[in-house]
């Protein structure tokens, strides 16, 4: 074959080949790389935060729903509410209540006179009180009662309240017997509370959170959350240091654990 031909065909080739090598488009992946989760991964995402809306959007919801009411709210620390209607625990207490009366009459200077009496033992055993569990750490509960109280709830404290009913009962005389504890507990929290709010740790670093319907027992929500609020650019600053500028972020207090877990109650409220 005339070389000039072949030499000429190889250079009318060479553009195309350029033209191939440059312009065709890379071939798709199949799926995304894909980075394998470690340990540290873990635990960032099991101290992340679990609420993605802003606070001031969440108070401003839970208010537009309550319209002009104000709710009560009872809440029990690290105390179950649970179906005991008694605190009794057997058949064996004593008791015993009399009543009487005497009427008379002296007609035409002759004493009648008419009396009855009545009288009622009952024996029962009283169980043993016991001793509540402890509570959370007074930062933790003023977070939750500074953050429910600004949403534009009222929050009432279980003991007074069963005091002041226990009070109210109360003729002057101090002659009643002691009153059944499961029994007013429930009067007190009829009369003033409308919701029962449980808070359990039930670790560490994570909180079960449920809300009740004092009227008819209803679960008005129910949380599950480790208290984390989202970190914000405020939180992280830089700090001289000998050597050289670090970043530092701010630690999370009890405090802020109470305020999270009261917003997000309030969003599923």
């Amino acid at each position: 074959m005339n070389r000039s031909l072949v030499a000429g065909l190889l250079l009318g080739a060479m553009p195309m080949v350029a033209l191939a090598a440059n312009d065709h488009p890379a071939a798709p992946m199949k799926a995304p790389h894909q980075k394998p989760l470690t340990e540290q991964d873990l635990r960032a995402e099991a101290n992340a935060s679990q609420r993605s809306e802003s606070a001031e959007a969440i108070i401003e919801r839970f208010r537009a729903g309550l319209g002009n009411s104000n709710p009560r709210i009872a809440v029990f620390w690290n105390r179950a509410f649970n179906d005991q209607v008694s605190d009794w625990a057997s058949q064996r207490r004593v008791v015993v209540s009399e009543q009487g009366s005497l009427h008379g009459s002296i007609p035409d200077g002759n004493v009648s006179l008419d009396g009855k009496a009545r009288g009622a033992a009952q024996v029962e055993t009283r169980a043993a009180r016991r001793s509540a569990p402890m509570a959370p750490a007074f930062d933790l509960q003023a977070g939750l009662v500074s953050q429910l109280t600004r949403a534009g709830a009222t929050i009432v404290d279980r003991d007074a309240i069963m005091r002041i009913t226990d009070n109210a009962l109360e003729n002057g005389d101090f002659s009643r017997l002691s009153p059944d504890q499961a029994r007013l507990e429930m009067r007190a929290l009829s009369q003033h509370a409308d919701y029962l709010m449980e808070l359990n740790q039930v670790a560490g670093n994570e909180f079960t959170i449920r809300v009740l319907n004092v009227t008819n027992g209803a679960i008005q929500a129910m949380v599950s959350s480790n208290g984390v609020p989202p970190a914000t650019d405020a939180d992280r600053r830089w700090i001289a240091t000998d050597r050289g500028f670090e970043k530092r972020e701010r630690q999370v207090s009890l405090r802020d654990v109470g305020q999270e877990l009261a917003l997000q109650t309030l969003a599923e409220l």
